[in-house]
């Protein structure tokens, strides 16, 4: 498998304005974008399918969170760290993130961080100023061995 680091940054930041229309499709592009640089799709590429979707899908919930519960995310990073993809999504609400327990499938809200506490690796929020930054992390790929994918969910 080719390097698809080599010439890429680990660290990406997308700053976006507090209540800005259109945030979280901003926030997305920026995201589907690094997603497509640093993970490229292709059918020669079926291992990165996995991270690319859980990637989008919690910085998805993250972003929505901090539109929903505060007056609108202002920062988006992501950053790759040795083996795991990091997504940080920073806003003004001091409020911690509430993880509900236990779930209700029958309210049409509430599902955001039960979906990433399902699919990240783990995740957390700490203060930032006057507001906050809640955080994720998930895995990318493993590499192929002897040229076959390796399946993570039957991994130890």
């Amino acid at each position: 498998m080719t390097d698809d680091r080599a010439g890429l940054p680990d660290h990406r930041v997308r700053h976006l304005l507090p209540g800005q229309e259109h945030a979280l499709a901003t926030a997305m592009a920026f995201v589907r974008q690094t997603l497509d640089d640093w993970y490229p799709a292709g059918r020669d590429r079926p291992e990165t399918t996995r991270v690319r979707e859980d990637a989008f899908l919690v910085a998805d919930e993250l972003v929505a969170n901090a539109c929903a519960h505060s007056s609108g995310p202002t920062r988006l990073d992501l950053d790759r760290v040795g083996r795991r993809l990091s997504i940080s999504v920073t806003d003004g609400g001091s409020a911690p993130p509430v993880l509900r327990r236990p779930r209700r499938p029958d309210t049409p809200t509430g599902h955001g961080l039960q979906i990433v506490d399902r699919v990240a690796l783990r995740w957390g929020h700490r203060p930032v100023g006057g507001g906050k930054t809640v955080w994720a992390e998930v895995l990318p790929p493993l590499a192929p061995v002897n040229g076959v994918p390796v399946d993570r969910d039957r991994l130890g």
